[in-house]
């Protein structure tokens, strides 16, 4: 799958809440496709809603390093609160048009900050999330599928899903933290030098 990581317009400068949004489409798609990846490999779920449960905690995931990948770079703490926060509603109205319920959509963003509370205590590997973060993942998301016990699936997702859908989203995340500019005087909210 291709996967663009650059705006149609480079020159023009983007605020953090366009980046989130881009973002969010991104971590969508592969979140997605990792379960649909999952259900033809095997039985992921068997309850109506499983699938949709499992991509919420895949998006979960990536909005997590999202939010690692911004604070690596340096962003200034409101320009990466406004990223976040934009991803995680962007998000959130997907699950719940996808749902069809709003509910749903405020469940997630209930659930986005324990998420990143919890991941928040696990120590990165430079940008690798690292056994620790993706062991979450697996065990997260064998509760959400309702199967607590599966090893096959924690395995996937700790082992093939996770570290894909990192492998997929970090380019994609530079490229746009590579367009973002902060509002005061239309300079770089990343670091220089």
């Amino acid at each position: 799958m291709r996967t663009k990581t650059h705006w149609f317009q480079s020159e023009t400068a983007r605020h953090p809440e366009e980046v989130g949004r881009a973002a969010a489409v991104r971590a969508w798609r592969g979140a997605t496709s990792a379960v649909r990846t999952l259900a033809e490999d095997g039985p992921i779920t068997d309850r109506s809603g499983g699938h949709l449960a499992l991509v919420q905690e895949l998006l979960l995931f990536a909005v997590q390093y999202t939010d690692r990948m911004t604070w690596l770079r340096g962003l200034e703490q409101e320009t990466r609160r406004r990223l976040v926060e934009a991803m995680i509603k962007r998000l959130a109205d997907g699950v719940g048009e996808n749902a069809g319920d709003r509910e749903a959509g405020n469940a997630f963003l209930a659930r986005a900050g324990e998420r990143l509370d919890e991941y928040a205590g696990v120590a990165y590997r430079q940008e690798d999330p690292g056994f620790p973060a993706y062991n979450i993942l697996g065990a997260r998301g064998c509760q959400t599928a309702d199967r607590p016990e599966d090893l096959w699936l924690h395995g996937r997702l700790a082992e093939v899903e996770g570290p894909e859908l990192i492998a997929d989203l970090r380019p994609v995340v530079d490229g746009l933290l590579a367009n973002l500019q902060a509002e005061a005087g239309g300079s770089s909210a990343l670091p220089t030098g």
